[in-house]
């Protein structure tokens, strides 16, 4: 199967470099060589350090060329971190360069679709994080009752928990294994009232960009989980 490049991102990173399309491309085909991956992903990943968006051709690639892209992405976190790094000690690195550096961070800590679309611009911002946990859990609360069947949208989130995941009458079972299932319920439970509830009833401005992306990261684990649940009778 050919291997086709996108060419209005490989004219941007000819640009970007300052040679011609012809020499991105041979450069390419090199580093998809020494990686092991196709090159239509070794443009991304090379496109993705020299901070130039690629949403639109990697939403059009196959999905096995997808998943070495985000294989490779701590790979492009750190390269472009020690670039940033090395700039620190002549002059202040630029904004865009910090922003290529937290775009594939969020890319790769976040698999679900859906918290990475509605929270990766909050991640972005300048402040305000607090916004990123009321986000998050409001996912987590969408997902638990889209997947549970419950279609009582002004249910609080504690009772949503007990009658999805109790452990001694799930709605979705997480595992055969009582123990399991029990631990799954107090860490979704735990979770609403430590962090949705404050978070949904005032402004809080204790929150960094970290633990946002920390945080971010943690539900995104329990949404994997939840997508594995089984709906009970």
């Amino acid at each position: 199967m050919p291997q086709i490049l996108d060419t209005e991102l490989l004219r941007k990173i000819a640009k970007r470099i300052g040679k011609e399309p012809k020499y991105a491309r041979e450069q390419i085909s090199k580093r998809a060589s020494k990686l092991g991956i196709s090159s239509e992903a070794a443009q991304i990943l090379w496109a993705k350090q020299l901070g130039i968006g690629t949403a639109r051709f990697q939403r059009m690639v196959k999905p096995h060329i997808q998943q070495q892209v985000r294989d490779l992405l701590p790979g492009v976190f750190v390269t472009t971190s020690h670039a940033e790094t090395q700039k620190r000690s002549t002059k202040r690195p630029s904004e865009p360069g910090q922003q290529v550096v937290l775009a594939a961070a969020i890319e790769y800590l976040l698999k679900d679709d859906e918290l990475r679309n509605r929270c990766s611009d909050l991640l972005k911002a300048k402040a305000n994080f607090d916004r990123v946990f009321r986000e998050a859990t409001t996912v987590l609360d969408d997902r638990l009752k889209r997947l549970a069947g419950i279609s009582n949208t002004g249910i609080e989130p504690s009772a949503l928990v007990v009658k999805a995941l109790h452990p001694n009458r799930p709605m979705l079972r997480l595992s055969a294994d009582k123990g399991e299932q029990e631990g799954f319920f107090l860490v979704c439970k735990g979770l609403f009232q430590a962090f949705r509830n404050p978070t949904h009833h005032q402004l809080s401005d204790k929150f960094s960009r970290e633990d946002a992306l920390r945080f971010c990261g943690f539900v995104d684990a329990l949404l994997v989980v939840l997508q594995q649940a089984q709906k009970t009778p």
